[in-house]
């Protein structure tokens, strides 16, 4: 099924992995179909796209159903490079691991627009850190898609370096899940939530490491292969202003973003941005506002996130200030819209479900 450029999109490859996963573990293929809004033949597309909240509410549909929150984590276990196609290759190819990590960031886009790795090797030379760059939702879809994309890379990184190393710790900005024995299991080191960042620590040895399917003509082959349809996916990618809210969103529990870090995270400078975003009819005073207010929204309407936390998430000062705002957009208070949005009585009995879904 296309999916309009301008939203965060999923690669079908990626989305009929999940699938396939969820119906051998007895799941209904067709009411997994349906969640995820596709169709069987579209499962087959390999150009083919579904928007990252649908691929979020596939994920949240499994992890109920299955009342399993190692789900993400055992389906990653058993994932492998080959079947991330051109990406895959170009990466198990590469000549060193450093190399591995930067193919991964450069070509993630192949696959998903959303979550971007980013390898900091400088801040802390005994313990690197691959950090997730994701939108902070922590709606259950949400949380169990990055615990999948965070063990799939971790998953990857063992199969490209040929050695089954324990990362130094793993860390989650969402809470903890219920049972975290498969997250034990499969990461074999400390794992922490509630944490500043989405990521893992590893031994810097691991960045000299020879990947055991290393091929320099392979390498070329792929790199170039990869380097067009990465060319190709960012020119039907979305506009300037989508990819600002991206960095918007990640930013903000650190406080509201200046136009100069945004710049910097997006490769160009404070004044093209600006005249980019007017040709599109914006301004980045109003994509913080956009920004806040759907995130607000989406927080009080699909988890139980505290008034504070969402306030924290946001970038406010305090609760206070995140009230006003909230009113000024929408007329209610934060706590009014929540009651409304779970007034009726199925949608509280479906709260209910999805508290009790989210504790897992």
């Amino acid at each position: 099924m296309p999916s309009s450029p301008s939203r965060p999109t999923v690669s079908m490859a990626i989305v009929g992995r999940l699938i396939s996963y969820a119906a051998s573990r007895g799941l209904r293929h067709g009411d997994l179909l349906e969640v995820a809004g596709v169709s069987a033949e579209s499962l087959t597309d390999a150009d083919s796209r579904i928007p990252v909240t649908s691929f979020d509410a596939l994920w949240a549909h499994m992890v109920r159903a299955l009342d399993d929150p190692g789900a993400p984590i055992r389906l990653a276990a058993r994932t492998r490079m080959e079947e991330m196609h051109v990406m895959g290759f170009a990466v198990m190819t590469s000549a060193s691991a450093r190399e591995s990590l930067d193919r991964v960031d450069r070509y993630m886009v192949l696959l998903q627009d959303t979550p971007r790795w980013v390898a900091d090797t400088t801040t802390d030379r005994d313990a690197p850190f691959a950090e997730m760059h994701r939108s902070p939702r922590f709606t259950l879809g949400a949380r169990v898609a990055t615990e999948h994309s965070l063990a799939v890379y971790i998953r990857c990184f063992r199969q490209c370096a040929g050695v089954e190393f324990s990362p130094l710790r793993v860390s989650f900005r969402h809470p903890a899940p219920r049972d975290l024995a498969a997250h034990r299991d499969f990461f074999r080191c400390p794992v922490e939530f509630d944490a500043p960042r989405d990521g893992f620590a590893f031994p810097p040895s691991l960045l000299d490491l020879v990947p055991r399917d290393a091929n320099p003509a392979l390498s070329a082959f792929f790199h170039q292969h990869a380097e067009e349809l990465r060319r190709r996916r960012v020119a039907d990618a979305s506009p300037k202003s989508d990819r600002v809210r991206d960095v918007i969103a990640h930013l903000l529990a650190s406080g509201e973003p200046s136009a100069t870090t945004i710049a910097r995270r997006l490769g160009t400078s404070e004044r093209t941005l600006r005249r980019h975003l007017e040709d599109e009819g914006t301004t980045l005073r109003q994509i913080v506002g956009d920004v806040r207010r759907q995130t607000a929204e989406e927080l009080l309407r699909e988890s139980d996130t505290s008034m504070s936390e969402i306030a924290f998430l946001l970038g406010f000062s305090e609760v206070t200030a995140f009230a006003r705002a909230f009113k000024r957009w929408s007329g209610r208070t934060p706590g009014r819209f929540r009651e409304e949005a779970r007034g009726a009585p199925e949608r509280r009995a479906a709260a209910g479900v999805d508290r009790a879904a989210d504790d897992g």
